[in-house]
């Protein structure tokens, strides 16, 4: 239960941020400015990460559904072990965001992206548009990176 409530938080958090920010502006026309260089500006994403497989939009869903098939088989199967895990949170938050773009990508074929770090001094960071599912999906699976890494079992 605790994994669904991740789940639907991100998912409708990030919902209302998406939907909020495209009723207040059209696609690139519109920024806010937030101290340390953090620019709010929508950017419909056809593709991937960074836009990659824009032009293989089916396959996209295809894999990205796969993809989110087994990482509930995944999250089912920690539940099995113990209630709630370090691994479970992992899985649940890499579900919930990745379930989140997965419903943009086959509800407009686009998914919003609306954050970027203009002053990051990775010069590639600063050219990258992100959203809140994206940190998720990120938070998720460096949790579990930590949790394989140093053995960590609840």
């Amino acid at each position: 239960m605790a994994y669904l409530k991740i789940i639907a938080a991100i998912m409708a958090g990030e919902t209302f941020i998406k939907q909020y920010i495209a009723d207040k502006e059209k696609e690139g026309k519109k920024e806010w400015k937030l101290p340390g260089g953090i620019v709010i500006r929508r950017l419909e994403n056809g593709g991937a990460a960074t836009g990659i497989l824009s032009n293989h939009k089916k396959e996209l869903k295809i894999c990205s559904g796969a993809i989110l098939s087994v990482g509930g088989l995944l999250l089912l199967k920690e539940r099995k072990k113990q209630p709630v895990s370090a691994a479970g949170v992992g899985l649940a938050l890499i579900l919930g965001g990745g379930l989140c773009n997965f419903v943009d990508r086959v509800k407009k074929g686009t998914v919003t992206d609306y954050i970027r770090f203009t002053k990051c001094p990775v010069s590639y960071v600063r050219k990258l548009v992100f959203n809140i599912s994206d940190f998720c999906i990120f938070i998720g699976g460096l949790l579990l990176f930590v949790c394989q890494k140093f053995r960590i079992k609840n």
